[in-house]
């Protein structure tokens, strides 16, 4: 919106950089010596949990065809579900890879969209799954962004015959950017608990970062004490190794130094969705939007019971595609109602088409 393509990312640089570098150095190194004296206090115990093995490329086959594509020299994994010939649509996991849009809720997502005459393809974000993996520079915006556009046009995506995008988490953070730089190519997106790019200091770009946004930007460290569950006790990424890290923090990393152009709009409709408690991020995000649709639901991911019926409903007409996804006994039809109720009045949150 009055922004060239070509400006829409800005880099941090000047004596903004040399704050932020400031900053993550000395806040960083603070909240390693507090994880250090914690870890001293309680005694360091690798948690190594026989009931949850490594990550690995698990994903069930029979949802769609495992394939493999070279873009700009790397090699991506993705899943493709439905005949070639349909509307595209790209879903971007988060990153870790926690075989979450692999649940039954999510799966029947995409078996609906492919029913409805839809390309699908689920890619594995680099780092995650069967896609190879990176550095932080090879994870920056500029660079992942000109990757996804590259393998939309690989997958016969144009400015004729847009796609639509579906991103969760760091997949949703990178949504943010490929429609901001590259909205040609996108008729519709939805954005799954990611807050937009330029509030990364005010909202973490994901739940891991949750009160160690600066530590993240310290080399080696943050993907080790992940892995160790050192920052988020409890969690199913107790056992997890460094490596699977690597991707998610890059992607992150390299957020931390690009923000988009301020007066740049997204023209395209837009859906984002977020917990109960982020109704102000997503009123801050929205900002960014010229039409954007706001949903509250209690968890924001794949198995969330309400975000199926919202996904088809923005994507493909209000349809009987909750009945699919849920189960519909007297129950059902309860929870239907006080779930229809919901959408009702978190719909109220939506801003006008000029805001």
């Amino acid at each position: 919106m009055g922004v060239q393509s070509d400006k829409v990312l800005e880099v941090v640089a000047g004596w903004e950089a040399v704050k932020l570098v400031l900053r993550c150095a000395f806040l960083g190194l603070w909240q390693i010596i507090n994880l250090a004296v914690r870890r001293l206090w309680k005694g360091h115990r690798r948690k190594l949990s026989k009931n949850y093995p490594p990550v690995e490329l698990t994903v069930d086959s029979s949802i769609g065809i495992h394939c493999y594509i070279k873009i700009m020299g790397v090699k991506y994994h993705y899943v493709e579900t439905g005949v070639k010939s349909g509307k595209k649509v790209l879903i971007l996991g988060d990153a870790p890879d926690t075989g979450d849009l692999w649940v039954p809720r999510w799966a029947a997502v995409v078996r609906r969209l492919a029913e409805t005459g839809h390309h699908v393809i689920t890619l594995d974000l680099r780092g995650t799954g069967g896609s190879e993996g990176g550095g932080r520079s090879d994870l920056s915006p500029p660079r992942a962004v000109e990757e996804l556009r590259a393998l939309l046009l690989a997958l016969g995506a144009s400015d004729s015959n847009p796609a639509m995008v579906i991103g969760f988490g760091i997949g949703g953070m990178m949504t943010w950017y490929l429609v901001h730089c590259h909205g040609a190519l996108v008729s519709k997106f939805a954005v799954i608990a990611a807050p937009h790019p330029n509030l990364y200091w005010q909202h973490p770009p994901a739940a891991f970062c949750l009160g160690s946004t600066h530590f993240i930007q310290w080399p080696h460290f943050p993907e080790r004490w992940l892995a160790e569950g050192a920052l988020q006790d409890g969690t199913q990424w107790a056992s997890s190794r460094a490596r699977d890290w690597s991707g998610a923090l890059n992607y992150v990393r390299g957020a931390a130094w690009y923000r988009i152009h301020p007066e740049h709009k997204i023209q395209v409709r837009g859906l984002l969705v977020g917990s109960r408690d982020s109704a102000a991020q997503l009123v801050a995000s929205a900002q960014f939007c010229v039409s954007p649709a706001l949903r509250l639901v209690t968890s924001p991911g794949p198995g969330d019971k309400d975000l199926p019926g919202m996904v088809l409903d923005f994507f493909v007409g209000k349809q009987k595609a909750t009945e699919e996804v849920v189960s519909r006994g007297l129950m059902g039809r309860v929870l239907g109602a006080v779930a229809d109720r919901g959408r009702e009045l978190t719909a109220r949150l939506a801003l006008p088409a000029n805001a």
